[in-house]
């Protein structure tokens, strides 16, 4: 990304003119000389500055004294001193408004100069890029663009945390829509980040948890086992009956046999293993400021797709679905033709398992486009799931079931016609849940041909 900012000033010091007062000390003389004959900016500072405090009303000199300072790199003294000219009047607004352009101009390109040519073989390049952001900053500290160019920098360089800064500072003043969406997709980069930790960390008693949820009645003895594995006790019934009881100590855990399948299933006390949630909620506390800066975001810009699937992922990370459901429907009443909007209600209504409501959001969203691909991906995705789920409650309960095929028939065309789009054929998830849904219903022919090019996409063939 290359922003070029160029200024095209000629002589900036020629259009002075050795005017002032009709006493001038000689202090501020000399300061004249050593600017217009010599050059020599250091030495005319002291003169100045001796100059400004006898005569405080001396625009010119307050003028002179910025610019000298700009000269030697010290802008904090630069604009203050201009703001000390301009507070006299505007007589000197045009030039200091030029000179600030100028040193910012300068340190802008110098900056993304830099920034281009970093690399990882040339990382210093980016400290170098950092340095002459910050210096626009201080020549010109009202432009947000500079803050977004420091953070662009800071976030190639690998420093998330003065990146995350340089975005909410520039989205503070007004910055484009951009900024709002990297700090955005930087806290949600941090949440996700410490809920793998929170994930990695409790690994073992998050599955326990999560493996004793999947035990339920009329399972078999060798699904039971291949789950949570074999009971440290096994007591048989009476004689002559079919009926045993396996007890699990680490998860408190009772289930009583008849034959093969669990008839009853007991957990007592309740199965609470010590988890360290502490990375959880501080993931928890990424997530709800990405959601206060894109719901910001959203206000100015409501028709970005960038802003809205962020918002999605950081609701979804926070575990406030239910929340973001009542935040998208109640968008959607002031902007029904939003297909963006219908698309994640479908999405966040799917996460919450209502499945029904989810294709009509999805339905919806394609009413506004017929060719948003995602949106008909979704719907097959959808039936699918919803299909997978009914399959999954069937063998909980230990029944027979051939209602997960009317939903597979409905995923169908939906995944055929995305499995066509130029933005999902190349994809080997489609072929291969596209071959899925063919197996469960029979059709065996093609469901070989989908596996073979999800197996052929993968090989890059």
């Amino acid at each position: 990304m290359k922003h070029a900012v160029t200024l095209s000033i000629i002589g900036i010091l020629s259009v002075l003119v050795l005017q002032g007062f009709q006493c001038a000390s000689a202090d501020f003389t000399g300061a004249k000389v050593y600017i217009f004959q010599q050059r020599d900016y250091a030495k005319a500072i002291p003169l100045l500055e001796k100059e400004v405090q006898t005569n405080p009303q001396n625009e010119e000199a307050w003028y002179l004294l910025g610019i000298c300072r700009g000269e030697l790199n010290d802008y904090p003294g630069m604009n203050q001193a201009f703001n000390e000219a301009l507070k006299i009047s505007n007589g000197y607004q045009n030039e200091i408004h030029n000179a600030r352009y100028s040193k910012w101009g300068g340190h802008l390109n110098s900056g993304v100069d830099y920034m281009n040519r970093a690399s990882v073989d040339s990382s210093e390049f980016y400290a170098l890029s950092v340095e002459h952001f910050q210096k626009a900053i201080s020549a010109w500290p009202d432009t947000s663009v500079t803050y977004r160019y420091l953070a662009y920098a800071y976030k190639n360089k690998g420093d998330l945390d003065s990146a995350l800064h340089g975005y909410l500072k520039a989205w503070e003043m007004g910055d484009t829509t951009e900024s709002a969406v990297r700090a955005g997709l930087i806290y949600i980069s941090k949440g996700e980040k410490l809920k793998g930790n929170f994930e990695t960390v409790n690994a073992d008693k998050i599955e326990g948890v999560k493996n004793l949820q999947r035990v339920r009645r009329n399972m078999t003895k060798g699904d039971v086992q291949s789950i949570i594995g074999k009971a440290d006790k096994v007591t048989k019934g009476p004689r002559g009956s079919n009926k045993e009881t396996w007890t699990y100590a680490k998860f408190n855990l009772t289930l009583e046999f008849q034959g093969e399948k669990v008839t009853k299933r007991d957990v007592k006390p309740v199965y609470n293993p010590a988890i360290d949630s502490t990375d959880y909620h501080a993931a928890t506390e990424q997530f709800e400021k990405a959601i206060a800066v894109l719901e910001d975001a959203r206000k100015k810009d409501p028709a970005s797709s960038d802003v809205v699937s962020l918002l999605m992922q950081g609701y979804i990370g926070a575990d406030k679905i239910n929340e973001a459901i009542a935040t998208f429907r109640s968008q959607l009443q002031k902007e029904p033709g939003n297909k963006q909007n219908h698309y994640v209600l479908g999405v966040l209504l799917r996460s919450a398992g209502n499945f029904e409501e989810a294709i009509a959001s999805f339905q919806e969203a394609l009413k506004i486009d017929p060719e948003f691909v995602d949106a008909s991906y979704d719907i097959g995705a959808t039936y699918y799931n919803w299909g997978v789920d009914i399959i999954r409650l069937a063998d909980e309960k230990g029944e027979e079931t051939t209602v997960f095929k009317e939903k597979f028939e409905k995923a169908l065309p939906y995944m055929e016609k995305v499995s066509q789009s130029e933005e999902r054929k190349n994809n080997p998830e489609i072929w291969e849940t596209l071959g899925t849904i063919y197996a469960r219903l029979g059709k065996t022919s093609q469901a070989t041909k989908a596996f073979e090019k999800a197996d052929s996409l993968r090989a890059g063939n």
